[in-house]
Order: C-alpha cells, then sequence, then structure tokens
C-alpha cells in the first residue's frame, strides 16, 4: 500500500482539485492521509466530507502546528509501506505513483523523485512521459541538491523506513531543506524520473507572493540547523551547506527596508561578519555574493 500524505491548512478552494487528482491514480492499492492543521475555512469540512464518500480516505484534525508537523503526524497515522506527500494546491498526473513505483521496484532504492511542473493557475501543460527513470548516484544526487533541486517532500514515494529517527523542524520555511538533507545523507543514491508528474501551482496566496513577515526567517534558522547537522555529520558538504546560509542571510537583508526585524538583520549580519573568512575562500560562492557579504560586515 502507498499512503498519499496530505497536510491542509485553510486550502477549501483547492483541496477539492488536489483530490480528485490523486483518487485518479493509476496505482489502486493507496491510502489517502488528510491532515487538518487548524484550519479556519472550509478545509476540514471538505476533507470529512471527501471521507465519507471515499473509504481510501482518512482525516485527522489538529490544532495548527505547521506543514511540518502534519506531516510528521501523518506518517505516524500512514499504514503503507510507501509514503508519498502532496500539498493541498498542487495537483499530480494519474500515473504518478504507479511511475514512482515502478522506478522504485527497477533500481531497488528507497527513493523515488520526478519532476515537478511550475505553472500560473489557469493554464494547460502538456507534459512528455516517453523518458526513462534514471539512477542518481551520491555525486549527481548532491551536486543537484545543493543546486535547489529535490528539496520538498512531495513529488517524491519513499519507503515508510527512511523516516526513522529523522528530525522535522517546527520552523515552517524550508523545513523540507532540513529533513531531506538528513535523507540524502543516509541514503547515497536515488531513482528519478524525469517527466512533471507533479504540478506545483502558483497563485496569489502563495507565500512567494506574500510582504515580508516574521514567520520568512524560519528559512534563516533551517539553513543555520542544515550548517550545524553536516558539521556533525559529514563536513565533505559544509562549504555547500555554508554557500546555502551566505545567499538566505544575503537575500532576507536585502528585502528589510523599514525599522522592523532590525533583530533579525543583526543576527544574520553578525553570522555573516564572523564567517567572512571562510566565506571568502568558499569555492561554491560567486564572487558578487562574496563581496556583497563582505559590504554587509562593514
Amino acid at each position: 500500500m502507498v499512503s498519499v500524505i496530505i497536510p491542509i491548512y485553510n486550502s477549501d478552494q483547492y483541496i477539492g482539485r488536489c483530490l480528485d487528482s490523486v483518487l485518479k491514480q493509476t496505482y489502486k492499492d493507496l491510502e489517502v492521509i488528510l491532515v487538518d492543521d487548524g484550519s479556519v475555512d472550509d478545509s476540514g469540512k471538505i476533507c470529512d466530507d471527501y471521507a465519507v464518500r471515499e473509504s481510501r480516505v482518512k482525516v485527522f484534525h489538529q490544532k495548527n502546528s505547521g506543514a511540518s508537523i502534519a506531516r510528521k503526524n501523518g506518517i505516524g497515522y500512514a499504514k503503507g509501506e510507501l509514503l508519498t506527500f502532496v500539498d493541498s494546491d498542487d495537483i499530480v498526473e494519474n500515473d504518478y505513483i504507479e511511475r514512482l513505483f515502478n522506478a522504485m521496484q527497477k533500481f531497488r532504492v528507497e527513493i523515488v523523485a520526478c519532476d515537478q511542473i511550475k505553472h500560473v493557475e489557469g493554464t494547460d501543460v502538456v507534459v512528455e512521459k516517453d523518458k526513462e527513470s534514471i539512477l542518481l548516484d551520491e555525486k549527481e544526487l548532491h551536486d543537484r541538491f545543493f543546486k535547489y533541486q529535490f528539496w520538498g517532500f512531495w513529488g517524491k514515494i519513499y519507503h515508510r523506513s527512511v523516516f526513522e529517527n529523522v528530525y522535522f523542524p517546527q520552523y515552517t520555511i524550508n523545513e523540507d531543506y532540513v529533513v531531506m538533507a538528513q535523507l540524502f545523507d543516509k541514503y547515497k543514491q536515488m531513482a528519478y524520473v524525469p517527466i512533471g508528474l507533479y504540478h506545483y501551482m502558483v497563485h496569489p496566496s502563495s507565500l512567494s507572493h506574500q510582504p515580508l513577515s516574521s514567520r520568512m526567517f524560519d528559512e534563516y534558522y533551517n539553513k543555520l540547523w542544515v550548517v550545524d547537522f553536516y558539521k556533525k555529520n559529514n563536513l565533505y558538504y559544509i562549504k555547500n551547506a555554508e554557500a546555502q546560509m551566505v545567499e538566505t542571510c544575503i537575500k532576507l537583508i536585502g528585502k528589510i527596508n523599514t525599522s522592523k526585524f532590525q533583530a533579525e538583520k543583526t543576527q544574520m549580519k553578525e553570522y555573516l561578519r564572523a564567517n567572512i573568512l571562510k566565506i571568502l575562500l568558499n569555492p561554491n560562492l560567486l564572487p558578487a555574493l562574496k563581496m556583497m557579504s563582505l559590504r554587509l560586515c562593514i
């Protein structure tokens, strides 16, 4: 059985479309775990309605704790040997699970990923499906990972055992990065289906369209956690993780144009100042980013 875990928070406009795409899967041995993370709109009711009509749907309501904790709890509720995650405002191709499952069987791996298609609401996308799945070795996997690929929980299928003793962060921006860093450090290869089977939907309520808020700095704390993780567990990739950290600091500092969030700005500048020598010597950072870091230290 494959358990499809969907964390839900105030998604009443989108959850029906998402669930319909999941329930139409060509792979039939599945259950759908809906974790309602304290929604205050009609999301919870919509989920309950689907559970009444469809026996494969199971709903769990919890107080608002963030998507990361909702996914962690969903793993606990799931009965399947295999797990996949879908965000409540996204959709998947009807052979999404079947193709990922087949690649997992072919390569005998614990994790398989597919491509994602990012598009704006109301647009149509044609998906080419004649590409073969491949196996990514450790070097290829980590090269892509540190270029912002394969970060999301979604778009993958996992053997449930991979999540044993994995830390799920409370911070809710780039929380996927924290978990995937742990998984890719432990599992050195991954199968890859180079087909856009997962549709990442862009709409006005997406986080990327929201003004700067204190929540945005969750990204800083999660990136900092990953730097500490590689310091303790795998120094081979520490420069990659530190480069990601610097990019985040520069990006967030650049967004702060008011007197608000000065404490966070000071904290990030202090990080850059304390690590400026390593930043200047980091081969994974562009010269322009090194110079920006140096200017921010002055």
